[in-house]
């Protein structure tokens, strides 16, 4: 399924090539990279993305490979097809009642 993400949005991690570590796990999107993209990770590194496009991701408890090591930087990267949008339903319904009644 594609969705139509932006930077900001909120997802839940429901795939994973590797790293399954992170499926289950809500993430903010940060930024969309292709190969040969550059990105910052919050420990300051800067790194090339040379794989498949994909959303550099945080949140708690996220992994990531770092110098051939899984760590928690609270940070990740994961093909959007393996990402679900969270919606917050309970708002846009709350502002369909609203708009109804006005």
């Amino acid at each position: 399924m594609n969705h139509h993400f932006k930077p900001g949005d909120l997802a839940i991690i429901v795939g994973a090539n590797s790293l399954t570590q992170n499926i289950g796990k809500q993430c903010q999107l940060r930024e969309f990279v292709t190969r040969g993209d550059w990105y910052v990770a919050p420990n300051g590194n800067v790194y090339r993305h040379d794989d498949v496009p994909c959303w550099t991701l945080i949140g708690d408890g996220l992994v990531a490979v770092v110098e051939d090591d899984v760590v928690d930087l609270g940070f990740g990267i994961h093909e959007p097809r393996h990402l679900m949008p969270l919606v917050d339903d309970f708002t846009s319904a709350g502002q369909k009642a609203k708009a109804e009644s006005a």
